[in-house]
């Protein structure tokens, strides 16, 4: 190569890592309660109550349960995006994000999820799935009312059924999903969230009140719809953010400050069976990771 074909392929280089630190200073100085927008985001947050991270203590009121301790907020805090919407709304499924409006706590019908995504949309994250599946309603059914007691749900043939029932029309409701939420925002990274850990390998009466097999089967179905949503996001080209793998050691039945989720019985002034304000700043360091690697993607 000659000299010029040298300085041209240093200077394209150079103009590279420059476009890279400048992007990566964005979102790594980026500082709560700014006055002005530190990175051109438009920044669309999405998904059921562990997106909107509701409290026994704070709720706006919108009817949705969205506090400032959810790791979207967390994850405006660190952004700074130019435009940011909030969109996340307790009880929501797939449904109340593209097709049914949902009826939120305060009565009221709450706009599609997807009105909030436009073409200029840059960054979506989702939290959701929850809801589709009952998952708790499959966990209660292996909970006891009194300690040491086994209702031994794992081998109950009903229970069993359910579990694999409910997790069917996942796959395809987040397949639709996604592609419609590509198909508006053609250019927005998109992170989709894992359901997460809320249960381990043990029972702890009376935060999870089952026995240690019982919490195995629990555990189990939580690494199905896992898979599910993993596999969804494989699919549509999304990027997935496992929650579940970094949540090991750090479910319901561990120690206040350890444990990312509340159980049965909440020990904080998160809602039970949800992420309390621990998890939520975990999730939201797990988001911020997933994010810094997508912009640095942009620019290779």
């Amino acid at each position: 190569m000659g000299r010029l074909g040298r300085g041209s392929a240093l200077r394209r280089r150079l103009r590279r890592s420059l476009l890279l630190a400048a992007l990566l200073l964005v979102a790594f100085t980026a500082t709560p309660g700014a006055s002005s927008p530190r990175s051109s985001e438009h920044y669309v947050a999405l998904g059921d109550s562990r997106a909107a991270g509701p409290s026994t203590l704070r709720f706006l009121n919108d009817g949705c349960g969205r506090t400032a301790a959810s790791y979207p907020r967390l994850l405006e805090e660190w952004l700074q995006p130019e435009f940011f919407t909030f969109a996340a709304c307790s009880g929501a499924k797939i449904e109340n994000m593209i097709d049914i409006p949902q009826e939120a706590r305060d009565g009221s019908a709450r706009p599609l999820q997807i009105d909030a995504v436009t073409p200029e949309t840059t960054l979506i994250t989702i939290s959701i799935g929850g809801n589709d599946v009952r998952w708790y309603d499959i966990a209660r059914a292996c909970f006891t009312k009194e300690p040491n007691e086994d209702r031994n749900c794992r081998s109950n043939p009903e229970t069993r059924l359910a579990a694999m029932e409910s997790l069917q029309p996942l796959r395809p409701r987040l397949d639709r999903l996604l592609g419609t939420l590509q198909a508006r925002a053609p250019k927005a990274l998109i992170f989709l969230a894992g359901h997460g850990g809320t249960v381990g390998d043990e029972g702890c009466f009376p935060v999870i009140p089952a026995s240690d097999e019982d919490a195995k089967f629990i555990a189990e179905y939580q690494d199905e719809m896992n898979k599910i949503i993993r596999a969804a996001a494989k699919y549509a080209g999304v990027t997935y953010v496992d929650l579940a793998a970094a949540s090991v050691g750090h479910d319901a039945c561990q120690p206040r400050g350890v444990k990312w989720y509340e159980g049965n019985v909440t020990t904080s002034t998160s809602l039970s069976m949800h992420p309390n304000n621990t998890g939520n700043r975990a999730f939201s360091r797990l988001f911020q990771k997933e994010i810094k690697e997508e912009f640095r993607k942009r620019i290779r």
